[in-house]
């Protein structure tokens, strides 16, 4: 590690300019004060994408002197456990200024500011003073200043490319803004274990200005600081995305000594596939290890009602319930909110859903010996409804639930609606990943929480649904389903892993594109259904074997894309690549060399493209080169899978 840190004593002008620049020197921050308010610029090449914007929180006055600097330098490299790079480096430059207002209170705040080859992030830190023990920030004042009303990317409303600045609604996720000469840049935060989810807005009355808004206040004993705003910059919109480990990087190190234990892989979810019922269970286990998965999930209702129902919902369900649960009396055992034990019988759905429900009989630790002593063995990963956690509102402890899963063997939970946002919820979800890590469980956390990075700190942390999945497919216009599917990466797949969850198969899509899903998203892939679909007489066929062999973790990511009309990602595990394509709602034909092979070495492609006119996949092989170029051809929300092994 290399760590070089210059303190600046005296006080400096308050026209003094202060510059900090990426190690590669292509991204120039610069901060100046001007009649005590910081403003920053930020320039990428000869493309100034950042004027003049304001720096600062609503806590202070907001009018402020220098009274010093400090600049230090991090060049890193860390080891991943899972996702598209195993090595990564940390290699940014740093400028804090040392800000003192001008009222007669003189408090402090630092802006440190990070210069990275991938972007720039701004944080602020209250640093320990006379006087002041404790702050509350309610807003943050940062703009993102662009020069021009640009064309905007946001997953949270469907924004893809049909809205500028000045129309940009409220998004809780990353905000992608192409910010002329073919760059693209996107806003989004990073280290948020101690404070509020932001939200990006236009500003009002400032025009071509985004500013984060938080979700809540957030409070802190001094020294405290906020979440880091970041800004990932690309040349292109695929280097965006190759670039986007910036996240991660903005987040503390490691905090689990050993990481042996989290197997970087693949999930099938019994949900489309089998009941949840012991022997189907093992079946599908079967199913999973003979194909290369690594883990099975059960979702709702294994322990019961996903609710803890109280005696005014009880009483409705009983007035107003079906004839089959007459015949089903158990389902009163099974509304109880317990999570340490599985239900027995039916399970209603919802309190106000009186007609069916899913059927349990589960022996836990049976199932979970079984998957262990498959040749390839498989991880039970189960299901956690948040509401009855008691750090969310609930009765039962983490500590509790997860000691009790160790004690059982499951690998993992799959926590879901989980509530978010608020600094006290963020707090609470950063320590269920932690204790989850002291009980070697990973975790997927489904629906509302948006990721931030947490998981170079926690890797058990393996997927993140957060917006829009399969679940909401139904909810999406038909128009934009696979428009959603190809943009995701470069707007919320920014901030960190997307649990997509493709159903296997759907009509709407192509076989390839729901398959290409898995290589095109970071974080582990998981599906529904696909035992039927992908076993003798099943719908689907061979191309399954990019399945199989896509592995968890890979060494290099290269990503092209026409954006809006197709998305290309090729991921390098040792001398292989696994190569995932996807097209949106409109035909997309192109020429894809294979330029980034190892000169001089051949290799066996074997390749699954759309059916003309159809959903299947048909499958061809040839041999390549770095000199080959292959014409991939997709259908309307199509897709293409590449699998490209070196020869021995």
């Amino acid at each position: 590690m290399k760590l070089l840190l210059l303190i600046t004593l005296i006080a400096l002008s308050a026209s003094a300019a202060e510059t900090v620049r990426s190690p590669d020197a292509k991204i120039i921050v610069t901060v100046e004060l001007k009649e005590g308010r910081p403003l920053w610029s930020v320039t990428y090449g000869d493309n100034k994408i950042i004027h003049n914007g304001l720096l600062g929180v609503d806590t202070f006055s907001g009018s402020y002197t220098l009274v010093g600097t400090k600049t230090s330098a991090g060049d890193t490299t860390w080891k991943a456990v899972w996702g598209f790079l195993s090595t990564v480096r940390d290699h940014y430059n740093e400028l804090t200024l040392e800000l003192e207002e001008t009222a007669a209170t003189k408090r402090r705040l630092d802006v440190v500011l990070r210069a990275y080859n991938e972007g720039v992030a701004v944080r602020y830190v209250f640093p320990q003073q006379p006087g002041l023990k404790e702050v509350t920030v309610k807003s943050l004042l940062t703009e993102f200043k662009f020069g021009a009303d640009h064309v905007i990317y946001s997953a949270r409303d469907y924004q893809y490319g049909n809205a500028t600045i000045a129309a940009l609604k409220k998004s809780e996720g990353a905000v992608t803004v192409a910010v002329g000469g073919g760059n693209f840049v996107s806003l989004t935060d990073a280290d948020r274990a101690d404070f509020s989810v932001v939200s990006w807005v236009a500003k009002k009355d400032t025009p071509y200005t985004i500013v984060a808004a938080m979700h809540s206040p957030a409070t802190g004993t001094l020294p405290f600081k906020t979440s880091w705003q970041a800004m990932v910059i690309g040349e292109t919109a695929g280097k965006l995305v190759e670039n986007r480990y910036l996240v991660e990087n903005l987040n503390p190190p490691c905090a689990i000594t050993d990481t042996s234990w989290i197997k970087p892989g693949k999930a099938i979810c019994q949900v489309y596939n089998c009941r949840m019922v012991t022997d189907e269970i093992k079946k599908l286990m079967d199913f999973g290890s003979a194909h290369g998965f690594d883990y099975l999930e059960i979702d709702h209702s294994w322990s019961g009602a996903e609710t803890k129902w109280t005696p005014e919902e009880i009483a409705n369900f009983e007035k107003n319930k079906g004839p089959f649960w007459d015949k089903h009396p158990e389902w009163r055992d099974n509304v109880k909110g317990d999570l340490l034990k599985p239900a027995k019988g039916y399970v209603p759905f919802r309190p106000h859903s009186f007609q069916g429900g899913n059927y349990v009989d589960l022996d836990i630790p049976a199932i979970v010996a079984y998957g262990k002593s498959l040749k390839h063995p498989i991880g039970l990963c189960l299901y956690v409804r948040g509401a009855l956690l008691k750090e969310f509102g609930g009765e039962h402890p983490i500590e509790e639930v997860f000691a009790h899963y160790e004690k059982w063997g499951v690998a993992g939970v799959k926590p879901g609606f989980v509530p978010p946002s608020s600094q006290k919820n963020e707090r609470a979800i950063a320590y269920m990943v932690k204790k989850a890590a002291e009980h070697k469980l990973i975790v997927d956390i489904h629906d509302a929480f948006l990721p931030y990075g947490l998981c170079r700190t926690y890797p058990n942390l393996v997927n993140v649904e957060g917006l829009a999945g399969e679940e909401a497919e139904p909810f999406i216009p038909p128009e934009i389903k696979s428009l959603h599917d190809i943009l995701l990466p470069f707007t919320r797949g920014i901030m960190g892993s997307f649990d997509y969850t493709p159903q296997i198969y759907k009509a709407s899509k192509t076989h390839c594109h729901q398959v290409a899903m898995l290589g095109v998203y970071l974080g582990r892939a998981s599906v529904r259904g696909g035992m039927k679909q992908w076993s003798p007489g099943g719908e689907g066929g061979a191309e399954i074997e990019f399945v199989e062999k896509m592995p968890g973790l890979t060494d290099e990511i290269k990503v092209t894309t026409d954006l809006g009309k197709y998305v290309t990602v090729a991921r390098r595990k040792d001398a292989n690549w696994y190569i995932a394509s996807m097209s949106g709602p409109r035909a997309a034909a192109y020429q894809y060399p294979l330029t980034f092979l190892t000169p001089g070495r051949t290799y066996r492609a074997s390749i699954y493209s759309d059916t003309p006119g159809g959903r299947k996949a048909i499958h061809t092989q040839q041999i390549v080169t770095s000199q080959t170029v292959i014409p991939i051809a997709m259908e309307p929300n199509g897709g293409h899978l590449m699998i490209v092994e070196a020869e021995k």
